[in-house]
């Protein structure tokens, strides 16, 4: 059980790294700041930014505050990587 809930966040923690990875690609590569996809992946990623917002302080640039949430779901998702390999040969 506890293998396949591991297995389970690892999978989510992958999504929310291709998600936030995408909106911090949108970040930089779009010229219009009233574009609606950028609109669209600040809306999917906030759950994620918003704390790394707080932390990094008012003045961070979107574009910061989403390369460092990609930082910190890559590193999660590379710890359950780790702890799901580890379960899985026990």
């Amino acid at each position: 059980m506890l293998v396949q809930i591991v297995t389970l966040l690892r999978s989510v923690a992958f999504m929310v790294l291709v998600y936030v990875g995408l909106a911090w690609l949108v970040e930089r590569r779009s010229q219009n700041p009233a574009s609606k996809v950028r609109a669209f992946f600040r809306v999917l990623s906030a759950p994620v930014t918003y704390p790394v917002s707080r932390v990094l302080g008012p003045g961070a640039s979107p574009e910061r505050v989403l390369a460092v949430s990609t930082g910190v779901v890559a590193v999660v998702w590379a710890v359950l990587v780790v702890v799901s390999e580890v379960l899985g040969r026990s």
